[in-house]
């Protein structure tokens, strides 16, 4: 009963809310912001809501290496500068980063993340996670909004012009591609999705990826 509740509350906010997809990047060593660990969807529509008590959206954005190039087992470290602009009602000047993992890096937006020994993080696979950040919409908003722009960490000794990482201490590090849209902005909620591809695919969200705040 308790199931069918949530999911009537779910089903009453977000029935509206759809990810614009497109198929992974088949180019090796690309860094973004994507909804979902599975690296396609980059940009979100989201109904407005009435705004009220039990109405609101969560949603968890994921900081992915798409196909890493890299034959070893782990990536040990990663450099990222990340901002996201949002209305949302949670901090969001912090990613949460795989468990073990520590950020070195000393300015705001900027992330210089060492995951040596058993923080390192298995490299194999299409999408590997880095990091996460959840944004939370609450009922009096009404609207969800966000930005999120990627890039290199300024001063960077291994990555001075772009974001990447590395899979070894002995191993040259990876720089990787990251892609810029309008004002720069690379992921977006109820932003310019129409840019994000030539071909726009509409699809519902599973239930795991939006959630209502009741």
């Amino acid at each position: 009963m308790k199931k069918m509740y949530a999911l009537f509350v779910l089903t009453a906010v977000a029935l509206h809310t759809v990810a614009v997809a497109q198929p992974i990047d088949p180019d090796p060593d690309g860094m973004g912001m994507y909804f979902g660990d599975w690296g396609s969807e980059r940009c979100l529509i989201v109904d407005d809501w009435t705004p009220g008590i039990g109405n609101g959206v969560t949603i968890v954005v994921y900081l992915l290496v798409t196909r890493p190039s890299t034959s070893l087992p782990y990536i040990q470290g990663w450099e990222a500068h990340v901002e996201i602009d949002t209305n949302s009602y949670l901090p969001t000047t912090s990613l949460t980063l795989s468990p073990g993992a520590i950020n070195l890096a000393k300015n705001l937006d900027d992330y210089v993340v060492v995951a040596n020994g058993d923080a390192a993080i298995p490299s194999q696979g299409h999408a590997v996670t880095l990091a996460t950040a959840e944004l939370v919409w609450l009922g009096p908003e009404g609207h969800a909004w966000a930005e999120i722009r990627l890039g290199g960490v300024e001063g960077s000794l291994l990555f001075p012009d772009s974001p990447g990482y590395y899979s070894d201490d002995s191993a040259a590090p990876t720089p990787c591609r990251h892609e810029f849209g309008p004002w720069g902005a690379y992921t977006w909620v109820n932003g310019n999705c129409i840019w994000v591809s030539d071909r726009v695919v509409d699809e519902n969200l599973t239930w795991g990826e939006v959630k209502s705040l009741y």
